[in-house]
């Protein structure tokens, strides 16, 4: 790999980290005055819009002349690499840089002229890279570093509009009990790009596992349905998240995602059953149901808190 290739994508990877720093700073000013009482939800959305801002600025950069690459951009260079060094550039990238894989480099990957080949590669990737620390070949690796060669595969994919390793990717996804955040949220974001191939495959894996409760890795497959369910609403996609709710063993997941779908349908039944467990539902569900009521439109002064403190709280926060 070329020296100067590694000092500019060192450098991008520096100017990256100032452009995040200083659009957090911009955004928690812009935010401070309307600042919610979650301060989760608050770090949650600067960190969100600054992500998205940094992208756009370094992307553009990825794209202009460049003086330390005789006057191309970046995305010049990665178009005119063979394919061998695109994908040690790649790797490179994942295992080193901060920020992940450049966008440019991934879209050059994506429209490589070979595409047979690059589909051979990311599927490479994909299987025989660890998914959990337990299954790292190098016990000196880092499994969090090590990951971000599969997510850049996942990300070529997504670019190719490739959805051949969906079922693939579930089956495997589904094979462990649980995984790390980061890892379902890459998962997630290749199932979630396809819904057309996703959504029937979701509803028939979340079926298989209704006598178990729903557990470990269904309750990752819930939110997936929900999240393509924002922009592709569907019968069965609802009707999927209202099985959820009465076999999930941790049911706050199921009203999470029914107040993220957005279906005012749910209210009713939310109410219902409320009022037949007031004396067996907890604290926490009864919150997050009483939130979610709230969300889809929902009244709630007809609803009898069998702790004595939610309406407090809510004509508090109102007043």
């Amino acid at each position: 790999m070329r020296e100067e290739i590694i000092s500019v994508l060192k450098r991008y990877d520096e100017l990256s980290a100032l452009i995040l720093d200083q659009t957090v700073d911009r955004y928690s000013d812009e935010l401070m005055s309307r600042k919610s009482d979650d301060e989760e939800d608050f770090e949650q959305k600067i960190q969100a819009l600054a992500t998205e801002a940094t992208d756009n600025a370094t992307y553009e950069l990825e794209n202009d002349p460049d003086e330390l690459l005789g006057g191309k951009s970046l995305r010049d260079v990665f178009d005119e690499m063979s394919f061998d060094e695109l994908c040690e550039t790649m790797e490179y990238s994942a295992l080193n840089l901060d920020r992940g894989v450049p966008q440019s480099l991934i879209e050059s990957m994506a429209t490589y002229s070979d595409h047979d080949r690059v589909m051979d590669y990311c599927s490479t990737i994909i299987g025989d890279s660890a998914w959990n620390e337990e299954e790292l070949s190098d016990e000196d690796s880092v499994f969090e570093i090590e990951f971000q060669k599969v997510r850049a595969a996942l990300d070529v994919l997504i670019k190719m509009e490739e959805p051949v390793f969906v079922k693939a990717v579930l089956d495997r996804f589904m094979s462990y009990p649980s995984v790390r955040d980061f890892v379902a949220e890459s998962i997630s974001e290749y199932i979630e790009a396809f819904p057309a191939v996703s959504v029937p495959l979701l509803i028939d894996e979340l079926e298989k596992h209704t006598e178990d409760k729903m557990t470990g890795p269904c309750e990752d497959l819930v939110i997936m349905l929900a999240a393509i369910g924002k922009d592709y609403k569907s019968d069965d996609i609802y009707e999927e998240l209202r099985r959820a709710f009465r076999f999930m063993e941790n049911k706050i997941y199921a009203v999470i995602c029914l107040a993220d779908y957005g279906d005012d349908r749910a209210v009713k039944m939310f109410k219902s059953y409320i009022n037949r467990n007031q004396k067996t539902i907890s604290r926490e569900l009864f919150y997050e149901m009483m939130s979610a009521i709230q969300k889809l439109g929902g009244d709630i002064t007809d609803i009898e808190d069998p702790f004595g403190d939610f309406r407090k709280k809510y004509n508090q926060g109102n007043d």
